[in-house]
C-alpha cells in the first residue's frame, strides 16, 4: 500500500472518529464586523428583515473540547432565520457543513447537503483570503446565505433575497457566478451547530483537528 494511501485511511479515521465524538465549543459573540446594514428576505421577496448585518461574526471562546477555535475567532452566518444577541454566550456543537445547519427545518426540512457545502468552499477558496473592505465581507456573507437558501443564482432572486447592502449586492453576485465548479477550494471549514441559535461556519487553525467531515476530504482530493 502506498504511503498516500495510508495517509488517507489514516485521514479518514480521523475524520470519522472527530465527526462522532460530539466536539463542543462555548463561545461569546462580540459583534459583527466589518460589514454593512440591509434587509433580507427568505420568502422570495414578499417580505424583508431588518436592519441585518452582514459581515464577519467575531467571537471570544469560553470553553468546550474542540481544539480548533482559540482566543478570539471568526465566523461567518449560514442561518438567518435564528438569532444571536452581542454579550451571549453560546454553546456550540462542531458540524460538517454539508450537515448544517441545524436544526433541519430550514425552508427545506434539511441540512445544505453537499452540494452546496461545496460551493461554499469555492467560494472561500477564490475570494476569502482576499477580503479586507466593509463591502468585501457584507458581499462574502451575502453570496454564503445565497448558496445555503437558493444554491446560487444571484440575492436578487430566489428564496433569499437582499436589499439595502449598497454596493455589497452587486460583489456579491459577481462572485456568486464565479463559482462555477473549478476550483479552488478551501478545505477543513466546519459548522458550529445549535438547535436554538444561529449555526455559523468557520475555518479552523492551523495544525488543530481540522477535518472535521468528509467534505473537507473530499474538497482536498479534488484539488489534486
Amino acid at each position: 500500500m502506498k504511503i498516500s494511501t495510508i495517509a488517507a485511511f489514516a485521514g479518514l479515521a480521523s475524520v470519522c472518529s472527530l465527526a462522532s465524538a460530539a466536539f463542543t465549543v462555548e463561545a461569546t459573540y462580540i459583534d459583527t464586523n466589518p460589514g454593512v446594514w440591509g434587509s433580507v428576505s427568505l420568502n422570495s421577496g414578499g417580505s424583508f428583515m431588518g436592519p441585518v448585518k452582514a459581515g464577519q461574526f467575531n467571537w471570544q471562546r469560553t470553553g468546550g473540547t474542540y481544539s480548533g477555535l482559540t482566543g478570539t475567532f471568526a465566523t461567518f452566518c449560514i442561518e438567518v432565520h435564528q438569532d444571536i444577541f452581542p454579550g451571549n454566550n453560546y454553546t456550540y456543537d462542531v458540524n460538517t457543513v454539508a450537515n448544517a445547519p441545524l436544526p433541519v427545518n430550514i425552508l427545506y426540512g434539511t441540512p445544505m447537503g453537499a452540494a452546496k457545502a461545496d460551493q461554499i468552499s469555492e467560494l472561500y477558496g477564490r475570494f476569502f483570503a482576499g477580503l479586507s473592505t466593509n463591502d468585501q465581507y457584507a458581499a462574502f456573507q451575502l453570496a454564503i446565505w445565497d448558496f445555503v437558501y437558493d444554491g446560487g443564482g444571484g440575492v436578487g432572486a430566489g428564496v433569499f433575497q437582499a436589499s439595502g447592502f449598497g454596493a455589497a449586492m452587486a460583489l456579491a453576485d459577481a462572485w456568486i457566478a464565479a463559482v462555477d465548479g473549478s476550483g479552488p477550494r478551501m478545505a477543513g471549514l466546519g459548522a458550529l451547530s445549535s438547535d436554538d441559535w444561529q449555526d455559523q461556519i468557520f475555518t479552523p487553525a492551523p495544525g488543530s483537528l481540522a477535518l472535521i467531515g468528509l467534505g473537507g476530504l473530499v474538497a482536498t482530493r479534488r484539488r489534486r
